[in-house]
Protein backbone atom coordinates (compact mmCIF):
# COMPACT_ATOMS: atom_id res chain seq x y z
CA UNK A 1 0.00 0.00 0.00
CA UNK A 2 1.30 3.53 -0.82
CA UNK A 3 0.67 5.24 2.60
CA UNK A 4 0.92 9.28 3.76
CA UNK A 5 1.96 9.91 6.73
CA UNK A 6 1.59 13.26 8.16
CA UNK A 7 2.98 15.23 11.08
CA UNK A 8 3.40 19.48 12.36
CA UNK A 9 7.16 18.66 13.52
CA UNK A 10 10.05 18.08 10.52
CA UNK A 11 10.88 14.81 11.16
CA UNK A 12 14.27 14.65 12.11
CA UNK A 13 13.19 12.09 12.28
CA UNK A 14 10.12 11.88 15.52
CA UNK A 15 11.02 8.66 16.80
CA UNK A 16 7.55 7.26 17.40
CA UNK A 17 6.33 8.40 13.70
CA UNK A 18 9.89 6.82 12.18
CA UNK A 19 9.60 3.15 14.02
CA UNK A 20 6.17 3.37 12.78
CA UNK A 21 7.19 4.32 8.90
CA UNK A 22 10.09 1.94 8.99
CA UNK A 23 8.14 -1.15 10.27
CA UNK A 24 5.13 -0.48 7.46
CA UNK A 25 8.16 0.08 4.89
CA UNK A 26 9.84 -3.86 6.01
CA UNK A 27 6.80 -5.44 5.34
CA UNK A 28 6.27 -3.76 1.99
CA UNK A 29 4.72 -0.57 2.10
CA UNK A 30 5.35 2.02 0.29
CA UNK A 31 5.50 5.47 2.79
CA UNK A 32 5.56 8.95 2.29
CA UNK A 33 6.05 11.32 5.97
CA UNK A 34 4.80 14.57 4.93
CA UNK A 35 6.66 16.84 7.72
CA UNK A 36 6.64 20.73 8.48
CA UNK A 37 9.98 22.34 8.81
CA UNK A 38 9.23 25.45 10.47
CA UNK A 39 12.88 26.30 10.80
CA UNK A 40 13.62 25.92 6.90
CA UNK A 41 16.89 24.01 7.95
CA UNK A 42 15.98 20.23 6.89
CA UNK A 43 16.48 19.00 3.28
CA UNK A 44 13.42 19.63 1.19
CA UNK A 45 13.17 15.82 0.88
CA UNK A 46 15.29 12.72 1.87
CA UNK A 47 15.18 9.23 1.93
CA UNK A 48 15.66 7.41 5.36
CA UNK A 49 15.69 3.93 5.72
CA UNK A 50 13.25 3.57 2.89
CA UNK A 51 11.11 5.96 4.22
CA UNK A 52 10.33 9.03 1.44
CA UNK A 53 10.67 12.23 3.61
CA UNK A 54 8.85 15.64 2.02
CA UNK A 55 9.28 18.90 3.94
CA UNK A 56 7.05 21.73 3.69
CA UNK A 57 8.64 25.12 4.32
CA UNK A 58 6.21 27.72 6.48
CA UNK A 59 8.29 29.59 8.99
CA UNK A 60 6.67 29.54 12.38
CA UNK A 61 7.60 29.99 15.96
CA UNK A 62 7.82 27.23 18.25
CA UNK A 63 5.47 27.07 21.67
CA UNK A 64 3.72 30.27 20.35
CA UNK A 65 -0.24 29.05 20.04
CA UNK A 66 -0.88 32.07 18.20
CA UNK A 67 1.54 31.91 15.63
CA UNK A 68 0.62 27.70 15.10
CA UNK A 69 -3.06 29.19 14.73
CA UNK A 70 -2.03 31.52 11.85
CA UNK A 71 0.58 29.58 9.59
CA UNK A 72 -1.02 26.00 10.15
CA UNK A 73 -3.29 26.65 7.64
CA UNK A 74 -0.60 27.26 5.12
CA UNK A 75 0.59 23.93 6.15
CA UNK A 76 -2.67 22.78 5.08
CA UNK A 77 -2.89 23.79 2.04
CA UNK A 78 0.37 22.92 1.08
CA UNK A 79 -0.40 19.12 2.13
CA UNK A 80 -3.62 18.98 0.40
CA UNK A 81 -2.42 20.07 -2.54
CA UNK A 82 -0.01 16.57 -2.42
CA UNK A 83 -2.80 14.56 -1.48
CA UNK A 84 -4.28 15.37 -4.19
CA UNK A 85 -2.05 15.27 -6.82
CA UNK A 86 -0.82 12.18 -5.68
CA UNK A 87 -2.52 8.74 -5.51
CA UNK A 88 -2.03 7.06 -1.49
CA UNK A 89 -4.22 4.66 0.04
CA UNK A 90 -3.26 5.17 2.79
CA UNK A 91 -3.26 8.68 4.94
CA UNK A 92 -2.05 8.46 8.51
CA UNK A 93 -2.19 11.59 10.40
CA UNK A 94 -0.57 11.95 13.50
CA UNK A 95 -2.20 13.87 16.37
CA UNK A 96 -5.82 16.21 16.00
CA UNK A 97 -3.32 18.66 14.10
CA UNK A 98 -3.11 17.16 11.09
CA UNK A 99 -6.68 14.94 11.98
CA UNK A 100 -8.22 17.42 9.37
CA UNK A 101 -6.02 16.57 6.62
CA UNK A 102 -6.84 13.10 7.01
CA UNK A 103 -11.11 14.17 7.16
CA UNK A 104 -10.61 15.96 4.09
CA UNK A 105 -8.74 13.56 1.68
CA UNK A 106 -11.06 10.11 3.09
CA UNK A 107 -14.50 12.89 1.90
CA UNK A 108 -12.65 13.88 -1.54
CA UNK A 109 -10.66 10.88 -2.45
CA UNK A 110 -12.47 8.01 -0.51
CA UNK A 111 -8.98 7.37 0.82
CA UNK A 112 -8.48 4.97 3.82
CA UNK A 113 -7.67 7.22 7.00
CA UNK A 114 -5.80 6.14 9.92
CA UNK A 115 -5.65 8.62 13.16
CA UNK A 116 -2.81 8.23 15.23
CA UNK A 117 -3.59 9.87 18.35
CA UNK A 118 -0.53 10.10 20.22
CA UNK A 119 -1.69 12.55 23.36
CA UNK A 120 -4.87 14.13 24.43
CA UNK A 121 -4.15 17.24 22.49
CA UNK A 122 -7.72 19.25 24.15
CA UNK A 123 -5.29 18.81 27.73
CA UNK A 124 -2.49 19.91 26.17
CA UNK A 125 -3.70 23.47 25.36
CA UNK A 126 -5.96 23.26 28.21
CA UNK A 127 -3.87 25.84 30.72
CA UNK A 128 -3.02 28.53 28.65
CA UNK A 129 -6.48 28.54 26.42
CA UNK A 130 -9.31 26.95 28.14
CA UNK A 131 -11.56 28.13 25.30
CA UNK A 132 -9.91 26.65 22.39
CA UNK A 133 -9.43 23.03 24.74
CA UNK A 134 -13.36 23.13 24.81
CA UNK A 135 -13.29 24.10 20.63
CA UNK A 136 -10.96 20.90 20.25
CA UNK A 137 -12.77 18.73 22.21
CA UNK A 138 -16.18 19.33 20.13
CA UNK A 139 -14.42 19.42 16.61
CA UNK A 140 -12.64 15.67 17.76
CA UNK A 141 -15.58 14.55 19.26
CA UNK A 142 -17.27 15.05 15.91
CA UNK A 143 -15.04 13.38 13.61
CA UNK A 144 -13.48 10.91 15.93
CA UNK A 145 -15.63 8.23 14.49
CA UNK A 146 -15.07 8.82 10.73
CA UNK A 147 -11.00 7.44 10.54
CA UNK A 148 -11.44 4.16 9.41
CA UNK A 149 -8.71 3.03 12.26
CA UNK A 150 -7.85 4.71 15.06
CA UNK A 151 -4.54 4.21 16.89
CA UNK A 152 -3.54 5.13 20.58
CA UNK A 153 -0.71 5.15 22.75
CA UNK A 154 -2.14 2.57 25.63
CA UNK A 155 -5.45 1.09 26.95
CA UNK A 156 -6.18 3.96 28.76
CA UNK A 157 -6.71 5.78 26.10
CA UNK A 158 -9.29 3.55 24.65
CA UNK A 159 -11.74 4.28 27.64
CA UNK A 160 -11.42 8.08 26.49
CA UNK A 161 -11.75 7.41 22.19
CA UNK A 162 -15.13 5.61 23.16
CA UNK A 163 -16.43 8.15 25.78
CA UNK A 164 -16.09 10.55 22.44
CA UNK A 165 -18.25 8.71 20.50
CA UNK A 166 -15.91 6.31 18.64
CA UNK A 167 -17.19 2.60 17.64
CA UNK A 168 -15.49 1.65 15.05
CA UNK A 169 -11.56 -0.17 15.70
CA UNK A 170 -8.91 1.29 17.93
CA UNK A 171 -5.28 -0.50 18.41
CA UNK A 172 -2.76 0.41 20.74
CA UNK A 173 0.49 0.70 19.70
CA UNK A 174 2.52 2.09 22.31
CA UNK A 175 5.72 3.81 21.94
CA UNK A 176 8.27 0.87 22.77
CA UNK A 177 11.63 0.69 21.63
CA UNK A 178 13.51 -2.66 20.28
CA UNK A 179 15.81 -4.13 23.09
CA UNK A 180 19.08 -2.42 22.29
CA UNK A 181 22.50 -3.19 24.66
CA UNK A 182 24.46 0.00 25.63
CA UNK A 183 27.54 -0.76 27.61
CA UNK A 184 28.22 2.26 29.76
CA UNK A 185 29.96 2.27 33.37
CA UNK A 186 27.91 4.10 35.91
CA UNK A 187 28.78 7.44 37.16
CA UNK A 188 30.82 7.22 40.77
CA UNK A 189 28.78 9.63 41.85
CA UNK A 190 25.36 9.19 42.45
CA UNK A 191 23.40 10.59 39.31
CA UNK A 192 20.11 11.47 37.91
CA UNK A 193 19.70 11.96 34.18
CA UNK A 194 16.65 13.97 32.58
CA UNK A 195 16.23 14.19 28.75
CA UNK A 196 13.23 15.63 26.96
CA UNK A 197 11.31 18.91 26.66
CA UNK A 198 12.15 21.74 28.94
CA UNK A 199 8.74 23.33 30.35
CA UNK A 200 6.68 23.36 33.47
CA UNK A 201 4.95 21.05 34.97
CA UNK A 202 7.88 18.51 34.59
CA UNK A 203 9.27 18.86 37.81
CA UNK A 204 12.85 19.77 36.54
CA UNK A 205 13.50 23.21 38.32
CA UNK A 206 12.62 20.98 41.77
CA UNK A 207 14.82 18.25 41.21
CA UNK A 208 17.74 21.06 40.46
CA UNK A 209 16.91 22.23 44.10
CA UNK A 210 16.97 18.00 45.59
CA UNK A 211 20.14 17.28 43.68
CA UNK A 212 21.67 20.53 45.28
CA UNK A 213 20.46 19.75 48.87
CA UNK A 214 21.09 15.90 48.91
CA UNK A 215 25.34 16.48 47.16
CA UNK A 216 24.26 14.73 43.90
CA UNK A 217 24.93 14.95 40.33
CA UNK A 218 22.03 15.80 37.98
CA UNK A 219 22.55 15.99 34.41
CA UNK A 220 19.78 17.88 31.78
CA UNK A 221 19.47 17.35 28.21
CA UNK A 222 16.33 18.74 26.34
CA UNK A 223 15.56 22.43 25.17
CA UNK A 224 12.13 23.96 25.81
CA UNK A 225 10.78 27.10 27.34
CA UNK A 226 12.34 26.41 30.30
CA UNK A 227 16.07 26.64 28.63
CA UNK A 228 17.11 29.71 29.61
CA UNK A 229 16.57 29.04 32.76
CA UNK A 230 17.67 25.86 33.71
CA UNK A 231 20.69 26.97 32.43
CA UNK A 232 21.12 29.70 35.03
CA UNK A 233 19.90 27.11 38.15
CA UNK A 234 22.36 24.62 36.87
CA UNK A 235 26.08 25.04 38.53
CA UNK A 236 28.26 22.49 40.34
CA UNK A 237 26.85 19.33 40.75
CA UNK A 238 23.82 20.11 37.80
CA UNK A 239 24.71 19.78 34.70
CA UNK A 240 23.19 20.88 31.39
CA UNK A 241 23.65 19.37 28.01
CA UNK A 242 21.06 21.38 25.63
CA UNK A 243 19.52 18.85 23.04
CA UNK A 244 21.59 15.71 22.30
CA UNK A 245 21.40 13.32 19.39
CA UNK A 246 18.98 10.43 21.00
CA UNK A 247 22.09 7.61 20.31
CA UNK A 248 23.74 10.32 22.89
CA UNK A 249 20.62 10.63 25.18
CA UNK A 250 20.40 6.65 25.68
CA UNK A 251 24.54 6.70 26.67
CA UNK A 252 23.77 9.37 29.00
CA UNK A 253 20.81 7.56 31.10
CA UNK A 254 22.72 4.02 31.33
CA UNK A 255 25.38 6.01 32.66
CA UNK A 256 23.14 7.14 35.16
CA UNK A 257 21.68 5.49 38.46
CA UNK A 258 18.06 7.14 37.75
CA UNK A 259 15.75 9.51 35.93
CA UNK A 260 12.62 10.73 36.42
CA UNK A 261 9.28 11.50 34.31
CA UNK A 262 7.48 13.45 37.24
CA UNK A 263 4.66 15.35 34.94
CA UNK A 264 2.06 17.20 37.02
CA UNK A 265 -0.92 15.83 37.70
CA UNK A 266 -3.18 18.74 36.85
CA UNK A 267 -3.10 17.68 33.08
CA UNK A 268 -5.42 14.72 32.15
CA UNK A 269 -2.74 13.87 29.43
CA UNK A 270 -0.11 13.66 31.90
CA UNK A 271 -1.58 11.07 33.59
CA UNK A 272 -2.47 8.74 30.76
CA UNK A 273 0.99 9.39 29.29
CA UNK A 274 3.22 6.69 28.51
CA UNK A 275 6.30 8.33 26.81
CA UNK A 276 9.47 6.21 25.10
CA UNK A 277 11.85 7.92 27.88
CA UNK A 278 9.86 5.26 30.29
CA UNK A 279 10.56 1.93 28.06
CA UNK A 280 13.90 3.31 27.05
CA UNK A 281 14.84 3.37 30.67
CA UNK A 282 13.71 0.22 31.67
CA UNK A 283 15.59 -1.37 28.52
CA UNK A 284 18.68 0.03 30.27
CA UNK A 285 17.94 -1.07 33.10
CA UNK A 286 17.53 2.25 34.70
CA UNK A 287 14.58 2.94 37.56
CA UNK A 288 12.68 5.68 36.49
CA UNK A 289 10.67 7.97 39.08
CA UNK A 290 7.29 8.28 38.32
CA UNK A 291 4.46 9.60 39.43
CA UNK A 292 1.75 7.92 41.47
CA UNK A 293 -1.80 7.20 40.10
CA UNK A 294 -1.01 7.60 36.68
CA UNK A 295 -0.57 5.11 34.28
CA UNK A 296 2.97 5.25 33.74
CA UNK A 297 2.86 4.82 37.84
CA UNK A 298 0.57 1.43 36.69
CA UNK A 299 3.87 0.09 34.81
CA UNK A 300 6.79 0.89 37.21
CA UNK A 301 4.99 -0.59 40.52
CA UNK A 302 3.85 -3.45 38.07
CA UNK A 303 7.21 -4.68 37.22
CA UNK A 304 9.02 -2.79 40.01
CA UNK A 305 11.22 -1.26 37.88
CA UNK A 306 11.23 2.57 39.81
CA UNK A 307 9.52 4.43 42.57
CA UNK A 308 6.31 6.21 42.35
CA UNK A 309 5.91 9.84 44.03
CA UNK A 310 3.22 11.98 44.59
CA UNK A 311 3.90 15.51 43.21
CA UNK A 312 5.67 17.39 45.66
CA UNK A 313 9.47 18.12 46.28
CA UNK A 314 9.38 16.47 49.94
CA UNK A 315 8.11 13.26 48.61
CA UNK A 316 10.41 13.03 45.56
CA UNK A 317 13.20 13.88 47.77
CA UNK A 318 12.58 11.39 50.13
CA UNK A 319 12.47 8.55 47.40
CA UNK A 320 15.51 9.63 45.73
CA UNK A 321 17.05 9.06 49.43
CA UNK A 322 15.92 5.39 49.51
CA UNK A 323 17.60 4.84 45.97
CA UNK A 324 20.57 6.41 46.75
CA UNK A 325 20.96 4.03 50.05
CA UNK A 326 20.07 1.16 48.13
CA UNK A 327 22.69 0.35 45.61
CA UNK A 328 20.84 -3.43 45.30
CA UNK A 329 17.81 -2.48 44.95
CA UNK A 330 18.67 -0.04 41.81
CA UNK A 331 20.22 -3.28 40.56
CA UNK A 332 17.21 -5.32 40.63
CA UNK A 333 14.88 -2.51 39.40
CA UNK A 334 17.12 -2.14 36.45
CA UNK A 335 16.69 -5.90 35.67
CA UNK A 336 12.77 -5.68 36.43
CA UNK A 337 12.60 -3.09 34.17
CA UNK A 338 14.80 -5.47 30.96
CA UNK A 339 12.65 -8.08 31.89
CA UNK A 340 9.31 -5.96 31.12
CA UNK A 341 10.50 -4.86 27.79
CA UNK A 342 11.76 -8.12 26.83
CA UNK A 343 8.39 -9.87 27.66
CA UNK A 344 5.92 -7.07 26.92
CA UNK A 345 6.90 -3.41 26.10
CA UNK A 346 8.88 -3.60 23.16
CA UNK A 347 8.71 -2.93 19.41
CA UNK A 348 8.12 -5.99 18.06
CA UNK A 349 5.03 -6.69 19.98
CA UNK A 350 3.86 -3.10 18.80
CA UNK A 351 4.92 -3.42 15.29
CA UNK A 352 2.90 -7.04 14.44
CA UNK A 353 -0.20 -4.96 16.15
CA UNK A 354 0.43 -2.06 13.01
CA UNK A 355 1.26 -4.44 10.51
CA UNK A 356 -2.26 -6.27 11.47
CA UNK A 357 -3.91 -3.38 11.29
CA UNK A 358 -3.23 -2.04 8.01
CA UNK A 359 -3.36 -6.11 6.75
CA UNK A 360 -6.98 -5.17 7.88
CA UNK A 361 -7.19 -1.65 5.66
CA UNK A 362 -7.38 -3.56 2.38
Amino acid sequence: MRVAMIVTNPFKPDPRVYKEARSLVKHGHEVYVIAWDREGKYPREEELDGIKVIRIRISSRYRDFLDFLLKVPLFYLKVLGILLREDFDVVHTHDFDTALLGLLIKKLKGTKWVYDIHDLYESLVEQENPRMAKIIQKLENGIINMPDHAIVVNDAFIKLIREKGRSKPISVVMNTISPIEIESKKSNKFTIFYGGVLSAGRFITEMIEIAKELGIRLKIAGFGKLESEIKKQCRENCLFLGYLPHRKALEELSKSHATFAIYSPKLLNNRLATPNKLFEAMCLKVPTIVLKEAVMGNIVEEYRCGVTVEYNKEDVKEKVIYLMENPKLIKKMGHNGRKGVLKEYNWENMERKLVKLYGGLK
